[in-house]
């Protein structure tokens, strides 16, 4: 009776229908929202995809948002239907969006009106504001008489972003080919929080835009905890049109098999890896961020009763995903013949770049510890390598000499660690006038340690632990026209350099780890005895 009564009662009906838009966002898609047809230049009926829809209660509910998405799923036409659906439904509402350059500002805005010049005039608030760039409503409040507007602003980027006002909704589109994005997201911040505003992100993985780095870094940062976005990835499965060998399809008509995966993902990890030259490449894919864990923090130390021993601090600057096998399992009476070592990258310690060491467990063929500080000296950095590989069973070191390695390798001579060595030929192919200690950093010896460490990513079957070793390995790249191999523009190498250094240690050894039958002396004897009755200490 209620029903009949409000579809013979046009007023009632409006009222339903314009309070059930208001009240859900999906509503208001899927009633009333049309949308241009650009292949056939004609206004279309908005249907919602799959993919559309679950994404719809993150963009009207999030604080912070970040989409990275592939080409042409619709993100933009939802996102217009969404800033015109606020500005309806608030009467106090400011939404800025920034664009690249002002006439993709006019383009956003003009999806906007696109959408609202098709809305039955009972739900459209009285417009005191139209132009290319600004759309203003204002509404007279039935108690008090007071105007109250709700604005749309669709800026190019400046610098200053939205400093001076305090949006509701700011929304960065396709952030990655807007420079400064980071600077622009900063300045605008503050006044946001104060309009306890929300902020969306909409980026494609182009990693040729000038604001790639930005979005890359903090959707990684999103990964691993240390930002509040919550972050949105869109494939190219998202639009339901696109048949199963799409990707295949593009590259026979074609587009460069690289651009497709750039253009077309399908997973993070594809989005997030280097752009073309990228060295690392689909090595990395074998890694997802989500396999890697937060280890122990903390130090080794020397100790009177179990000789060396791992102290857990959580400022430390070691980090213990695995301890020696011997608390693993507890001593078995036959030790392993070299099964652990370390390569160091070495710096000033001045704050800048970063000192870093691996441990890498060669029986399981993973990285165990990782030391990383720009904090530390020389002198005091030989000293912490020369505790981890006795901790380690004696492992050998493989430290990059230059600079301030220089001065490592010789402390670490001083307290006779055993290091990597690089042989120096004689006259003759079989003769060598002697070796030098270390491993000395040039352009060819950077792309040889570089395609040892790839073809290590690549082939194995070990877990990559390390967050930040994926994130500079992700931006290792081979700059074009030239030999010259390291990290993007900006970022840092230092975790790539100390992991290349672990792998050519690993190769120098030779071989594969193996129980050493006779007995052993020494002091490594006595930590074995000592650690017997050790408890197990596996991460």
């Amino acid at each position: 009776m209620q029903t009949a009564a409000i579809q013979n009662n046009p007023a009632a009906q409006i009222f339903q229908d314009f309070s059930a838009a208001m009240a859900d966002f999906a509503v208001f898609c899927d009633k009333w929202a049309w949308i241009e047809d650009k292949e056939r230049h004609c206004a279309i009926k908005l249907e919602l995809w799959p993919a559309q829809r679950d994404v719809i209660g993150s963009l009207v509910e999030e604080d912070l948002l970040e989409l990275l998405k592939t080409r042409q799923v619709g993100l933009t036409w939802l996102c217009a239907a969404l800033v015109l659906w606020l500005a309806i439904k608030n009467l106090l509402h400011l939404t800025v969006i920034i664009s690249a350059s002002e006439d993709h500002a006019i383009e956003f805005l003009g999806r906007v009106y696109f959408i609202l010049d098709r809305l039955p005039s009972w739900m459209v608030p009285t417009v005191k504001s139209r132009t290319n760039q600004t759309l203003t409503f204002a509404t007279q409040q039935k108690v008090g008489g007071a105007i109250l507007e709700s604005t749309i602003k669709s800026m190019p980027t400046i610098e200053m972003g939205a400093e001076s006002k305090t949006p509701n909704l700011l929304i960065i589109d396709e952030a990655h080919t807007i420079r400064n994005v980071g600077s622009i997201f900063g300045a605008s911040l503050p006044g946001i929080e104060q309009a306890k505003g929300r902020v969306i992100v909409i980026a494609n993985s182009v990693k040729t835009g000038p604001g790639w780095p930005w979005v890359r870094d903090t959707f990684r940062a999103s990964q691993r905890g240390e930002n509040r976005f919550k972050r949105i990835f869109l494939p190219w499965m998202a639009h339901p049109g696109r048949p199963a060998d799409f990707r295949e399809r593009m590259v026979q008509s074609g587009m460069d098999r690289e651009d497709v995966i750039q253009h077309y993902p399908a997973s993070e990890e594809e989005a997030l890896q280097a752009i073309t030259g990228g060295y690392f490449g689909k090595s990395l894919l074998r890694h997802p961020l989500e396999n890697t864990i937060q280890g122990w923090r903390g130090m080794i130390i020397k100790n009177r009763v179990k000789e060396y021993d791992f102290e857990e601090d959580k400022t430390g600057v070691g980090e213990l995903w695995r301890v020696p096998y011997r608390l693993e399992t507890g001593y078995d009476g036959l030790p392993w013949l070299r099964r652990y070592c370390i390569g160091s990258d070495v710096s000033e310690g001045l704050g800048l770049s970063y000192s870093v060491a691996y441990v890498l467990d060669r029986h399981l063929d993973e990285f165990v510890y990782r030391l990383r500080s720009n904090r530390i000296d020389a002198y005091e950095w030989s000293k912490l390598l020369h505790l981890l590989s006795c901790y380690y069973d004696n492992a050998l070191l493989c430290v990059e000499r230059t600079g301030a390695g220089q001065t490592v390798v010789k402390e670490l001579m001083k307290l006779g660690a055993p290091q990597y060595q690089k042989l120096i030929p004689g006259t003759t192919a079989d003769k060598q006038v002697g070796a030098e200690m270390g491993w000395s950093e040039n352009e060819q010896s950077k792309n040889d340690m570089s395609e040892d460490l790839r073809n290590w990513f690549a082939t194995t079957k070990g877990t990559v632990y390390c967050p930040i070793l994926l994130d500079e390995a992700a931006t290792w790249i081979k700059y074009e026209g030239s030999k010259r191999i390291g990290p993007e523009e900006g970022k840092l190498g230092d975790c790539v350099i100390a992991a290349g250094m672990t792998i050519e240690a690993s190769i120098f050894l030779g071989g594969s780890p193996e129980k050493v039958k006779a007995p052993i002396t020494g002091w490594l004897a006595k930590v074995h005895k000592e650690y017997d009755s050790a408890r197990p200490r596996v991460m």
